[in-house]
């Protein structure tokens, strides 16, 4: 039994535990967008205003002290953002999900036995690892882009006559799922220092190979 690349891929597990609970904290989460807020030419104003995928808060100080709103998202969906980036966000972070769970089990199966398909075995957990990488990624990506086409100029609904604009920056939320894929990398950067020794193995046994060849060649 090889302890080392047990104890390695068992350490992906973990890794893809940890990643399943930071994108489930992202979803849970209002932290996604937060950005200061002011009435444009009344001074006394101050805002403060966050949101997640699913609701968030706008704590607003007309100059006669602070009140709290809460905001529905999805109901408040198309003066908040642009509705086909804010979908594909949601679903790439539950694909995310999804293959990360499908790596901590298959971590679970490779550290105690050697599977007999290639699906479930070295190859299958680089791949639902990188799977999940690139849906984490897809949702870092859209997210910035939605930032950039809809969010730095406003998160405030017209009717709510606050600008926000230059004002808002990506919230904790946003940050969690940043490292979820680092975790997610270093997963992959364990599986590879994890088969180190099979590869050395897969090398040195291709000598031996072409001997035998070339002295059938020889014989023949």
């Amino acid at each position: 039994m090889n302890l080392y690349k047990n104890g390695m891929i068992f350490g992906t597990f973990l890794g893809s535990c940890l990643c399943i609970g930071l994108l489930a904290a992202s979803l849970g989460t209002r932290y996604w967008i937060v950005s200061t807020a002011a009435i444009v030419n009344r001074t006394e104003s101050d805002g403060k205003v966050f949101y997640g995928l699913f609701n968030g808060e706008k704590n607003l100080n007309f100059g006669i002290g602070w009140r709290t709103y809460e905001l529905n998202v999805p109901q408040e969906m198309s003066a908040l953002m642009v509705y086909s980036y804010w979908l594909g966000t949601v679903c790439c972070m539950a694909a995310g999900i999804v293959f990360s769970s499908l790596s901590a089990v298959l971590a679970v199966v490779n550290s105690a036995t050697t599977p007999i398909w290639t699906i479930t075995g070295v190859p299958g957990l680089y791949l639902w690892n990188i799977v999940s990488i690139l849906f984490q990624s897809g949702a870092v990506a859209l997210w910035v882009t939605l930032y950039f086409r809809k969010l730095q100029f406003s998160i405030m609904t017209s009717d709510d006559r606050w600008s926000t604009e230059g004002r808002a920056f990506f919230g904790l939320s946003f940050w969690l799922v940043v490292a979820s894929i680092g975790v997610q990398i270093i997963n992959v950067i364990f599986i590879y220092s994890a088969t180190s020794d099979m590869r050395q193995k897969k090398k040195a046994a291709k000598p031996v190979i072409e001997e035998k060849t070339n002295g059938a060649i020889m014989l023949y």
